[in-house]
């Protein structure tokens, strides 16, 4: 395997067995050369001055950087690929969606562009190699696109694998004024003075299981709680991450809750661990 070839395929590692024209060009590959890697089948096309180097295996990482390099300058991994790629949300890997700025805009075949006057350089970041838009901006990009729970169990994998506090988010929100689905996004954050998902959730939960409706957003010996049954004097609230600065602050509120008599529940708790939670609540109320 002669010299030139091995450095294209190092460029190609960084890129999941992918690498385009441009990238082999400006390594100083004659274009006759690249001509004749496709003819023996060295290269193989993937999209239009992109190619596979040699017969790695496909994978969705390598779909989704081939994705980003056939899109040209400044495109960025985004929307449901970018999700998936940041495990926001569960599924099957949906098709390559790449935003890209507008004087970049090209079409491709099996690529769904979006097209954007701009990126803001804080809403972007590389993930195994492929560039990408940040969490804070994924979630902004598909808050219009997706269900209150979804959005509400994005944000809520947001925080718990990459750290992205409601701050983050509304920072984003500060460079992207326009987006829609703004108030939507700050309601699954539960910043917003209406019943959130996490509520609607767990009011639904209470109603499954056939267990007695709250009160809800009341106000209990001086203090606003999300749920109460003032007969069996038993107070549930319910936690977003919205007011924790980090996991820690998190989770030393829901133990001094605890230990204050009221009920803690997190996400999980009611969307994941919902038999376990009904059954604590039925137990509290007498009913279990």
């Amino acid at each position: 395997m002669g010299q030139e070839f091995m450095a294209a395929a190092r460029i190609a590692s960084g890129y999941h067995g992918r690498v385009s024209r441009a990238q082999l060009l400006a390594a100083g590959v004659d274009p006759d050369r690249i001509k004749r890697w496709i003819r023996d089948g060295r290269l193989r096309p993937v999209h239009k001055g992109v190619y596979a180097v040699g017969h790695t295996a496909p994978s969705v990482l390598a779909r989704y950087a081939g994705a980003v390099l056939a899109s040209g300058d400044g495109a960025r991994l985004s929307h449901f690929a970018d999700a998936h790629v940041l495990r926001l949300l569960k599924g099957p890997p949906p098709r390559p969606e790449v935003s890209v700025p507008t004087t970049a805009h090209r079409r491709r075949p099996g690529i769904i562009i979006r097209r954007v006057r701009e990126i803001p350089a804080q809403d972007t970041g590389t993930l195994h190699g492929i560039p990408i838009l940040s969490v804070a901006r994924t979630l902004l990009d598909l808050a219009a696109r997706l269900t209150a729970q979804q959005l509400t169990r994005a944000c809520h994998e947001a925080w718990h694998r990459h750290g992205t506090s409601p701050d983050d988010i509304e920072r984003c929100i500060a460079r992207n004024p326009h987006k829609k689905g703004i108030s939507k996004l700050r309601r699954a954050l539960g910043a917003d003075d209406v019943l959130s998902p996490l509520e609607t959730g767990f009011l639904r939960l209470m109603c499954e299981y056939a267990l007695p409706p709250p009160r809800t957003n009341i106000d209990v010996a001086g203090d606003k709680v999300d749920c109460h049954w003032p007969e069996h004097d038993l107070t549930v609230e319910l936690h977003s991450y919205r007011f924790h600065a980090t996991r820690q602050a998190f989770e030393n509120d829901i133990a001094r809750r605890r230990r204050s008599g009221h009920l803690p529940f997190s996400y999980g708790d009611v969307f994941d661990r919902g038999p376990q939670t009904a059954g604590e609540i039925a137990s509290r109320l007498g009913l279990g």
